[in-house]
């Protein structure tokens, strides 16, 4: 054995339960879980590394399904703006002055971020996504689901155009990305860290005739198209314009035999109630990213209505300039607390169906569940240990019944996170990464940031958003 660790409470989550075991020590060997079980009759001391599990819990590490992290540095850069003006007027005059240093430096404090708060596999969402999983995720030991970003939208100024003025497509554009995400297969076909998904962006931004492609593909690698699918207004407006009045992504898609069970669809909350019915018959999966969407759109994600059909569904964080951060722990209590909200029903996505979705339910939307999200003998050790004894989730009960359980839900705020070990391997030890240089990637973080701020003020001003008028008034 290589690590052991004893006396802890675990969490399980196998055969859709709890499986809560008191007392209990789980066993790795190499890459994988040995042992899960009571301590009491365990040797766990031929382990390499014995770690004491006292008033911890251990559970499956959390696995974020939609996530961008190379606009990290601009996280606070596009809050609280309407809807239609968020992608063009506020975080497009941004962007454009994003080096790709200072993506792979943004992607580097996204994941520090997100694997202190207990996520251990990524569905990274990227334009040249291979140099981040190379550069990022594999020297960070982390476990990543990578997918090129297709796009077929020309260099067009989009933040000049108005809502119904149609983007203009440029169709070798993406064959170009296509291309690069076709390569990924070969060059992590033998990275046990490693998966890939297709990655055409969304029905306003590609040609039918790519996606068409894209889905024979996916289907060809038994992979999957991720695809932002329905978000909101700017998306409705384009959509409209292109393909007629009354027409809407999931229409379109159905229509066109691009619905199914090697589709994932982000988002999707501009959808009514016979369009999410027809995605779950036809098994499509779905992703909700609840504080982004929130932000963004001021729209609650269909999470819980898209599962209570049957649909699997997983959650992300999208963005940073989007939600702020990347913490999944976050994203369970705000979404459990805004459809309890939302359905005037305080029993709607109790905590139990909430730490399922972050592990289990996650790991089935991105094919990975015979590899990770349960804690289970024979699959890959991904695991996290919770300290029970932080302020945050004192006092800790266990008669007449768990309180730790909602309290990791509603009241965990991710500092409680000691131990994070991916693919068998120790990253996070005690609170401290054990390979990473942290304070020096903050450092160089906040320092380019400036930078890149004033290098895009002018910009960011021409483009009027509703922030420059904040600004105006003294109010940012």
């Amino acid at each position: 054995m290589d690590i052991a660790i004893h006396n802890s409470w675990i969490l399980t989550l196998a055969n859709e339960k709890l499986g809560i075991i008191k007392d209990g020590t789980l066993g790795i060997e190499g890459k994988k879980i040995i042992y899960v079980g009571p301590s009491e009759g365990f040797n766990h001391r031929s382990a390499d590394i014995v770690i004491d599990g006292s008033n911890h819990l251990i559970m499956p590490g959390l696995v974020n399904c939609h996530i961008h992290t190379s606009m990290q540095l601009l996280r606070g850069g596009a809050q609280d703006l309407p809807e239609i003006e968020w992608m063009n007027k506020g975080i497009g005059p941004l962007a454009k002055h994003v080096t790709d240093d200072d993506i792979l430096l943004g992607s580097q404090l996204g994941v520090l971020e997100a694997v202190r708060t207990g996520t251990t596999t990524f569905s990274e969402y990227a334009r040249n996504v291979e140099n981040l999983v190379k550069e990022v995720y594999l020297p960070f030991n982390t476990r990543v689901v990578a997918t090129e970003t297709i796009n077929e939208v020309s260099q067009t100024n989009k933040a000049s155009l108005k809502p119904t003025e149609l983007y203009e497509f440029d169709q070798s554009k993406g064959e170009i990305a296509l291309k690069k995400n076709e390569k990924l297969f070969r060059v992590f076909q033998n990275e046990d860290l490693v998966t890939c998904l297709y990655g055409p962006q969304a029905l306003d931004m590609v040609s039918l005739q790519t996606l068409q492609q894209i889905k024979e593909k996916a289907i060809d690698q038994n992979s999957r198209m991720h695809i932002h699918v329905a978000q909101g207004r700017r998306e409705r407006l384009q959509i409209e314009e292109r393909f007629g009045k009354g027409e809407s992504t999931v229409k379109i898609l159905n229509r066109e035999n691009l619905l199914g069970d090697f589709l994932i669809a982000v988002h999707c909350h501009d959808t009514d109630d016979s369009e999410k019915e027809v995605m779950v018959y036809k098994r499509s999966k779905m992703i909700g990213c609840p504080s982004s969407i929130t932000m963004i759109d001021g729209i609650i994600p269909p999470i819980y209505s898209f599962s209570k059909l049957g649909g699997d569904v997983g959650i992300g964080t999208d963005q940073a300039p989007g939600p702020g951060n990347h913490n999944l722990f976050r994203e369970m209590r705000t979404i459990s607390m805004l459809t309890k909200s939302m359905m005037r029903d305080p029993t709607a996505f109790p905590a139990w169906e909430m730490l399922r979705l972050a592990t289990i339910q996650g790991a089935k939307v991105l094919g990975l569940d015979n590899d990770i999200g349960t804690l289970e003998v024979g699959k890959k050790a991904d695991i996290v240990t919770i300290n029970l004894l932080d302020s945050f989730l004192t006092p800790v009960i266990s008669n007449p019944f768990h309180n730790f359980i909602p309290n990791i839900v509603y009241s965990a705020t991710g500092k409680e996170i000691d131990d994070v070990i991916i693919d068998g391997k120790l990253v996070l030890r005690n609170g401290k990464f054990t390979e990473i240089d942290e304070e020096t990637i903050i450092k160089k973080a906040n320092l380019r940031a400036k930078e890149i701020y004033e290098n895009a003020a002018e910009d960011w001003k021409e483009a009027g958003s509703k922030m420059v008028r904040d600004v105006k008034a003294g109010l940012l």
